[in-house]
């Protein structure tokens, strides 16, 4: 029996945080007898070469990636261990059955659990997605995730699992003194950041005086919602207080952007943008959270302060969960680093152990 994890669509950001995280933590965590086995969709195959305690085969799209993995299901003592899986293709052949149930393992990551399109055509994928979904082994994925999922498939055995968040060696700067309040507004520049209803919030619970910093580097060639974003924030904030960060951010310049401000402000309806939500927790800034968002589960489980973007906020309440998560105990956390690695551990103890 051979375990491939399969990395089915090109989101580099995402591939090399999993490639990184088995490369240079679960190979010394939990040692395998031989180098695990990694499909990946990418159009820049020679970035992956620095990972190599794995062996990592490339696919050029995600239609390649998908015939290799329903010409190796053929051969039912395979399994596959998809991560995200934001691939058409996949899905329908665990709904045809060329891929079988004990032969697929997923991870969500939130996307692919949500149904956000609008139209007939979304609307017929979603409906034989959602069949496929009930048609895998063993679902992995965030308390919230698991809690939205189980109301659909309550037969499909689910575990806890967290994504591993890129986390700095260094302290994330604490958030520095500002003369104007400073927002951070989304994590993306996808449309389920939902930025116009962010601005529209954040203009009717904390006025003018403040500053919005929104950053739209990913995914590219998004001009056109860029540019509707902008419209709404020269309406809302005529006198330019909203900057829109058009460019990819280096990392370490994303956390500096962090340091400026005093709240995060995420208006999207899934669970998504963890990776930002740890920094700002180390960083003790306080964040709100659309209250459809399951992630609030996590975070109440750990005992960390949520706000919502439906209640009635102003500086004294985000004061006030800033001194809550100043207070927290953050290495106790279960989705931050070590907490995290036991639920790899669990995870990779069913994909990769002999089932009987």
């Amino acid at each position: 029996m051979t375990l491939f994890h399969v990395l089915g669509s090109d989101i580099p950001h995402h591939n090399h945080t999993v490639l990184r995280f088995f490369n240079d933590v679960i190979s010394t965590e939990m040692p395998a007898d031989a180098p695990r086995q990694f499909m990946v969709v990418t159009r820049a195959p020679e970035t992956l070469q620095a990972y190599s305690a794995l062996h990592i085969e490339t696919f050029a799209n995600k239609r390649a990636l998908a015939q290799a993995v329903i010409a190796r299901a053929a051969n039912r003592a395979q399994r596959f261990f998809f991560h995200g899986q934001f691939n058409p293709s996949i899905w329908l052949a665990l709904l045809s059955g060329r891929l079988r149930r004990r032969q697929a393992f997923w991870h969500v990551w939130g996307a692919d659990l949500y149904e956000e399109g609008r139209g007939l055509k979304y609307q017929l994928f979603y409906l034989l997605r959602r069949w496929a979904q009930s048609r895998v082994s063993q679902v992995f994925a965030t308390r919230g995730d698991l809690h939205h999922f189980q109301q659909r498939h309550p037969r499909v055995p689910t575990s806890l699992l967290y994504f591993p968040t890129r986390m700095p060696d260094a302290a994330v700067p604490a958030a520095m003194e500002s003369a104007a309040f400073t927002i951070l507004l989304g994590n993306s520049g996808d449309r389920s950041n939902r930025h116009i209803a962010g601005l529209e919030a954040i203009r009717a619970q904390f006025g003018e005086q403040v500053k919005v910093v929104v950053p739209l580097g990913y995914p590219e060639n998004n001009h056109r919602y860029i540019d509707e974003i902008a419209a709404a924030a020269q309406r809302l904030f005529p006198a330019g207080q909203v900057t829109l960060l058009r460019d990819k951010i280096d990392f370490d310049v994303y956390l500096g952007l962090l340091s400026r401000c005093q709240l995060g402000y995420f208006m999207f309806e899934r669970q998504q943008g963890i990776g930002t939500l740890c920094l700002l927790i180390k960083a003790n800034i306080p964040f709100v959270l659309n209250r459809k968002n399951p992630f609030w589960r996590d975070l109440s489980e750990q005992g960390l302060p949520v706000l919502f973007s439906e209640d009635a906020l102003d500086a004294a309440s985000v004061a006030e969960a800033q001194r809550q998560l100043a207070q927290c105990d953050k290495s106790s956390i279960a989705f931050f680093a070590p907490g995290y690695l036991a639920g790899w551990r669990h995870a990779l103890s069913l994909s990769e152990g002999e089932r009987t």
